[in-house]
C-alpha cells in the first residue's frame, strides 16, 4: 500500500511539473527589438496590462503555445502598458495588441483577439 501511495504521489508531481516553456517573453526593450528586427529575426511585441481580460487571454495562449517548439524562432517581447506609455504612444495601440514583424518590416498588428486561432495568425504570419 505505501509503494501504491507513493508512485501515485510520484506520478502527480511528475504530471503537474508538465513541460517548461520553449520560448520566453521577455521585456520589451527598444535597442533590443531594433537590433533583432534589422536582423531579420521574427519578432512579437505584446501590448500587455495585467488588468486586462484580452492580454491575459492572449497570455494563456502564447505560454500554451510556448509548450509546443513550433515557434521557438520568434523573439516574444512585452511592453507594459501601464508602465510603458512613451512605447505604447509610439505604437500608437491600444492594451491586447499583438504586433509582428518579419525582417525589417511590420509584417501585422491586431488588437483585442482571444482566440488561439487569432493568435496562431498572427505568428503564422512571421513564422
Amino acid at each position: 500500500m505505501k509503494r501504491a501511495f507513493a508512485l501515485l504521489a510520484m506520478l502527480t508531481v511528475l504530471i503537474g511539473a508538465g513541460p517548461a516553456a520553449a520560448f520566453e517573453i521577455r521585456p520589451f526593450d527598444q535597442a533590443t527589438v531594433a537590433k533583432l528586427v534589422a536582423t531579420g529575426k521574427p519578432v512579437v511585441v505584446h501590448v500587455y496590462a495585467p488588468w486586462c481580460l484580452q492580454c491575459r487571454a492572449q497570455e494563456a495562449i502564447l505560454n500554451r503555445l510556448s509548450a509546443t517548439g513550433q515557434y521557438d524562432d520568434i523573439a516574444f517581447f512585452r511592453v507594459d502598458y501601464d508602465h510603458q506609455k512613451d512605447v505604447v504612444a509610439q505604437f500608437n495601440v491600444p492594451r491586447s495588441t499583438l504586433i509582428a514583424y518579419r525582417g525589417d518590416k511590420e509584417v501585422t498588428r491586431q488588437s483585442w483577439g482571444t482566440s488561439q486561432a487569432w493568435v496562431t495568425n498572427i505568428l503564422d504570419a512571421v513564422h
